[in-house]
């Protein structure tokens, strides 16, 4: 029972930020996924030799996974 008991304590002690995130429509699951990306990239990367190469690569990356969205004319 003491993991229950930890559980209880840690969700009076958050009890505001918990019930916030229930109740908001709101994520950072977006942000928390571009981190991961950008975490992959610099890590299967090995370092790029310019600062510029890397950020491009990131923008590619994100190019390729989230292509720009076409308008629908009628």
């Amino acid at each position: 029972m003491k993991q229950m008991g930890t559980t209880i304590k840690s969700f009076k002690k958050y009890r505001k930020q918990a019930l916030n995130a229930v109740e908001s429509p709101y994520s950072n699951g977006y942000l928390e996924g571009n981190i991961g990306r950008i975490k992959k990239i610099k890590n299967t990367a090995f370092g790029f030799r310019k600062w510029e190469n890397f950020v491009n690569r990131i923008k590619i990356q994100r190019q390729w996974l989230h292509p720009a969205r076409q308008t629908v004319t009628v």
